[in-house]
C-alpha cells in the first residue's frame, strides 16, 4: 500500500477553545475551516491534522510529532504560551508531552541519528 496523504484526527469536546490552543500550538490560523465543528493544519506536503468535535473520544487521543531540534520547537511554543508537561531522554532521542484542553496528548520527538 502506497500512502499518499495521512490525515490525522483529534478529538474535542469543543471547536472555540481547541482552536486556540491548536493555533497558538502551530503559530497559525487553520488552513482549512472544514465546519463549525471541523478546522484542518496542513504539517507537511502529505501529513494534515485535524481537530473535530467528538464529544465521546474527546480526549483520548494521542499524536506524535517529530522535529529536527526539540530545544528550538519548545523555545517557539514557549514563546506562543504553550509549555510541554515533560521532557524525557529516550534511547533513540528525546520526547516532550503536551497536552490540549480536553487532555489530548500531543508529543514531540527528536530523534537522534544512528550511531
Amino acid at each position: 500500500m502506497d500512502v499518499e496523504v495521512a490525515f490525522t484526527g483529534i478529538a474535542v469536546s469543543g471547536i472555540a477553545a481547541a482552536q486556540a490552543f491548536y493555533d497558538r500550538f502551530f503559530g497559525r490560523r487553520p488552513d482549512i475551516v472544514a465546519s463549525d465543528a471541523e478546522v484542518m493544519w496542513r504539517l507537511t506536503d502529505s501529513a494534515w491534522l485535524y481537530v473535530l468535535v467528538d464529544h465521546a473520544r474527546a480526549g483520548s487521543c494521542l499524536v506524535t510529532m517529530a522535529v529536527e531540534d526539540l530545544d528550538a520547537a519548545l523555545a517557539e511554543l514557549g514563546v506562543r504560551s504553550v509549555a510541554a508537561e515533560q521532557v524525557e531522554e529516550m534511547d533513540a532521542g528525546r520526547k516532550a508531552t503536551l497536552r490540549d484542553p480536553d487532555g489530548n496528548t500531543l508529543a514531540i520527538i527528536e530523534v537522534f541519528e544512528r550511531r
